[in-house]
């Protein structure tokens, strides 16, 4: 089994309270019953998701967003080349503008540092990518605070879920942390029924072979009562477990 286990980096959030004021808030807690996660054979696990009982790690868009801006400030260079004006005036600019853009992801994309996502359910930590060429960020899940995007004036990109990465500035960027579909509410759901070690494990095939043994440790630890509060119920893999936990944890 591989040891996603990452030193933690943060703690806390400084500007807490000046930070409140900008972002729409999601609250830690299942709302709804989410998704499950697909069973992958060990190719998909090294391209899409690795997960166990213990960690889920996201293969990232971080390495796509240089490909992507690459992509497509190249062909805003190119595009600016059949214009009547581009070596004239504002469209001069653009050219120029263009052409840095584009080096500046080529730049990006030899320098960046190792992106990575990681739920680590065993240590109650979550690893976050860092902004541009920051180091991934790893904090107590319980400390951290998530938000959902706002999305464009057509409400394009909105109610995506994002966690907020801890800055020593006023200033802080976020990171989207999409698992599945559905919304931030749904995502939310997910995870925290997933970090929630005192819950059975989410739905999804991709938890059933380590179900009996994640039973097995809960029950060992008297069945303690969840970390986070939920709005439907997570019932045990099957209904003799159900009935262990409630004359054991009695709940």
């Amino acid at each position: 089994m591989v040891n996603f286990s990452r030193e933690i980096t943060h703690t806390e959030y400084k500007y807490l309270e000046k930070l409140k004021k900008y972002f729409h808030k999601v609250n830690k807690q299942i709302y709804r019953i989410p998704h499950g996660l697909d069973k992958l054979n060990k190719e998909q696990q090294k391209k899409y998701r690795y997960t166990t009982d213990e960690y889920i790690m996201f293969h990232t868009k971080g390495t796509i967003t240089p490909f992507l801006g690459i992509g497509i400030s190249l062909f805003l260079v190119i595009s600016s080349l059949f214009s009547d004006d581009t070596f004239e005036g504002f469209g001069l600019y653009l050219f120029i503008f263009f052409c840095i853009l584009t080096i500046f992801f080529i730049i990006y994309y030899f320098t960046k540092p190792k992106k990575e996502q990681i739920l680590n359910r065993k240590d109650g930590l979550i690893t976050m990518t860092g902004f541009y060429w920051q180091k991934n960020i790893t904090m107590p899940f319980k400390k951290c605070l998530f938000a959902y995007s706002t999305g464009g004036e057509d409400g394009t990109s909105s109610f995506m879920l994002q966690v907020i990465r801890p800055a020593n500035s006023r200033l802080s960027s976020f990171d989207d942390f999409i698992i599945g579909g559905g919304d931030c509410y749904e995502n939310m759901s997910f995870i925290c029924w997933y970090m929630d070690k005192n819950r059975p494990l989410p739905p999804g095939d991709a938890f059933d072979e380590f179900r009996q043994q994640d039973f097995e440790r809960r029950k060992a630890a008297g069945f303690p009562k969840p970390l986070y509060p939920s709005a439907i119920k997570t019932p045990e893999a099957t209904a003799a477990q159900q009935k262990e936990r409630e004359a054991i944890g009695g709940w």
